[in-house]
């Protein structure tokens, strides 16, 4: 029913079409699917979808009607209300509405692509992106009152913050691909408005006191900065207009300013040392503190120092107190409490002086509290977990006192309160409304399509247009040569199934399945890295320990494209061996084997014969990849790593010239970053290289994304290289974790 991609991510949404009297500012609308049509996308509704909505719309007509009628009335009070439509019941079907020519042109950042096609000229790269599936606004007029979903993208709004005067909402949106700041009008029902037009990310927007400037965390200078803009809701601004108040190597995070608009307080990992996790020594772990500085960035000074996060502060409405979460008196890093790696818990709310003094707990031990926000009323709100993956809105006193209460219902997961303090209106985010795929993790990153819906986007290198393909998945997918198909594992309680898949999840054909084997059946082993021959004849697979010592037994695989043909390469051996990728022509592999010990590079016939040992040192080699000429390799090594605290040693980038008659040659390093740089892939020309780097630090808080979301390596994100100079590119700006590239040529013919 739907094209490839499955959502339309620049489509007007479509309304419901109505027989009853509502106010112009009343709007039910329904989600669809983008379908092309003879090179004009096309939302197609179904009728479920719109009685879906009916109903939503029927939930708030009498809180809606109440409301009207206190206006009548006079009961409310004199100051300006914040927007609280009437919502209205939709008696009748959903019907699409043509969408004007002069809509269908829209401005794009100068890197990035906001039209979202799947047929594409261009190359492509697809890649892992754990990343949730739709995240909306929503608006709550009051307490107690029938949230109404403001944002019906498709998907991901999130991080919103009220106006002082209750009329804007600025949220972020990924709407454009990566995260950009939006302003939407409560009172005049307008469409969000691009406030910033940048390639790079803008996230977590506040507003100053008397509502002229919004703070907000920018990676345009190459990491997460803390910047301040003057809010101008009626124009798009380039980001030359804001001014970088941090300008700092670290992660500034979370800007809140004091009630008198003097100071800003933020969070930031500038003064922690980055060292790989105890227990999970491949993924890196950061700490952060509470900091504040003046307005215009001079003056910083540290307020916290403990181990773990202290972070997300929030000014009491007196200027007194400073309320955030933090994990003390924890001291070190620890094991998940669930599938999601990186979820402590051990989060609670805390309160202190401005100037960092008389730190005090406000939330009992025991609830996993972030998030805080101060209410009218001098209550603190927070996001609450319950279990590993359910989230809604809770107060409590603002000395801790009392039992705590609930500001949200359960209907649906809400996040990071932001409340009017005249009215006391509330803004949220949430999970929307998701086309349930079932794939691999999506216990860990909720329902939707495999393919991110806001996307495929376009990036602009210096020789070429590149066309970007994140998947919401782990390693287990790889992306055919030729086609927008992919081979993914789906996994459940029983083991793996491995399939092949459209880009956007549907078409699922079975290749063969493995019980007991994945990341939701309880045991260590699982079916990853898979990896296409270029004639698109054979994959290649890993089966086995996801990440283990050299004794962890792991094998190579190798079958032909239609599941026939599956045989173990690594029968001869119990040590951990893996990541194969085919030489050009298909007649060989190189892999990474633990075979004598240590982690090498060895390359073989396809069928396993000719075995031959590429490198013999004592250094980790991972993920090597066969260059388009088949006359070098790409991999990733420790050998020349920085060593942590931990002991750990991180991952850079080579790429070693193999000779005529398959024999090693010369060693070249490629990157010589402090931290983890990994996964490379060739360009099909050879010229670039495309690779997975920590460079950029982190972008969020870590308890803010982890423990919400599958994200270990949150500090994930792509770059390209280009091999004759050294020059490169940042070609993703969020806060997922993002890696395994593929390069692509494009694709021949994609499927309908």
């Amino acid at each position: 029913m739907r094209e490839l991609g499955g959502r339309c991510g620049r489509s007007r949404p479509q309304r419901c079409t109505t027989r009853a009297y509502a106010p112009k500012e009343s709007r039910v609308f329904a989600q669809g699917h983008c379908r092309i049509r003879n090179g004009v996308q096309r939302l197609v509704v179904s009728r479920f979808d719109c009685l879906a909505y009916r109903g939503a719309a029927a939930a708030l007509t009498h809180s809606g009607a109440v409301e009207a009628g206190r206006r009548r009335r006079g009961d409310m009070k004199s100051i300006p209300q914040p927007w609280m439509p009437i919502a209205v019941l939709a008696v009748a079907a959903c019907s699409e509405e043509p969408r004007p020519a002069d809509e269908a042109a829209t401005t794009s950042p100068p890197s990035t692509s906001t039209a979202a096609p799947i047929l594409r000229g261009s190359e492509r790269i697809v890649y892992s992106s754990l990343r949730p599936g739709n995240w909306d606004i929503f608006y709550f007029a009051s307490r107690g009152a029938a949230p109404l979903r403001l944002t019906d993208h498709p998907g991901l709004d999130y991080d919103p913050a009220l106006s002082p005067d209750g009329r804007w909402v600025v949220f972020t949106s990924e709407r454009r691909g990566n995260p950009d700041l939006y302003a939407l009008d409560l009172e005049g029902g307008s469409e969000p408005r691009l406030l910033v037009d940048s390639p790079a990310m803008e996230d977590q927007a506040a507003f100053s006191p008397d509502g002229r400037s919004i703070a907000f965390v920018g990676t345009a200078s190459g990491n997460a900065d803390i910047y301040v803009l003057p809010f101008m809701p009626e124009t798009t601004q380039p980001l030359t207009a804001a001014t970088n108040l941090t300008n700092h190597p670290g992660g500034d995070f979370r800007p809140d300013f004091s009630p008198d608009g003097a100071r800003i307080a933020f969070s930031t990992d500038r003064d922690t040392p980055v060292a790989g996790h105890p227990i999970f020594s491949f993924t890196r772990q950061r700490e952060g503190d509470v900091y504040v500085m003046d307005r215009d960035g001079r003056n910083s000074q540290r307020l916290t120092v403990t181990p773990d996060w202290d972070g997300s502060p929030e000014w009491s409405a007196d200027g007194r107190t400073l309320y955030f979460y933090s994990a003390r008196p924890r001291e070190t890093v620890g094991p998940p409490q669930s599938p999601i790696l990186g979820q402590e818990g051990g989060f609670r709310i805390w309160a202190m002086n401005p100037d960092g003094s008389n730190p005090r707990a406000v939330t009992p031990q025991g609830v996993e509290a972030l998030a805080p926000a101060v209410m009218p009323d001098g209550r603190v709100a927070y996001q609450k977990r319950t279990g590993f993956a359910r989230w809604s809105i809770e107060s409590i006193a603002a000395d801790g006192s009392g039992a705590a209460r609930a500001e949200s219902d359960t209907a649906t997961d809400y996040w990071l309160p932001d409340f009017h303090a005249a009215s006391g209106a509330m803004v949220v985010h949430g999970v929307g409304p998701s086309v349930a795929e079932t794939q691999a993790v999506e216990e860990i990153l909720g329902a939707g399509a495999l393919l991110a819906a806001d996307y495929p986007a376009d990036v602009a290198l210096p020789d070429r247009t590149v066309t970007l393909f994140p998947m919401r998945h782990t390693t287990g997918l790889a992306p055919h040569p030729d086609r927008n198909e992919t081979a993914v594992t789906i996994e459940n309680e029983a083991g793996t199934r491995l399939v092949l898949a459209d880009f956007d999840g549907a078409s699922q054909r079975e290749l063969f399945s493995v019980p007991n084997v994945g990341i939701v059946s309880g045991t260590p082993n699982r079916l990853f890295d898979i990896k296409w021959s270029d004639d698109g004849q054979w994959i290649a697979y890993t089966q086995g320990f996801f990440f283990g010592q050299a004794t962890d037994e792991a094998d190579v695989w190798v079958m032909r494209a239609d599941g026939s043909e599956r045989r173990n390469l690594s029968e001869d051996t119990a040590a951990n061996e893996g990541v194969a990728a085919f030489s050009p022509d298909g007649s060989k592999i190189v892999f990474r084997s633990a075979r004598d010990g240590r982690f090498d590079l060895y390359s073989s016939n396809r069928d396993g014969t000719e075995r031959r040992a590429l490198t013999s040192d004592d250094a980790r080699e991972n993920f090597p990849v066969f260059s388009p000429s088949g006359d070098r390799v790409a991999y990733s090594s420790n050998r020349d790593g920085a060593r942590d605290g931990a002991g750990n040693l991180t991952f850079d980038n080579y790429i070693l010239a193999v000779e005529r008659d398959g024999t090693p040659g010369a060693v070249q390093r490629i990157s010589d970053h402090p931290g983890q740089d990994s996964h490379p892939w060739f360009s099909p020309d050879g010229e670039w290289l495309v690779y997975t780097s920590e460079r950029g630090g982190i972008n969020d808080e870590e308890p803010m994304v982890q423990e919400v979301v599958f994200g270990p390596q949150m500090y994930g994100e792509l770059f390209a290289r280009r091999l004759r100079d050294g020059f490169e590119i940042r070609l993703t700006h969020n806060k997922w974790e993002e890696g395994n590239p593929f390069w692509l040529r494009p694709a021949g013919a994609a499927r309908r």
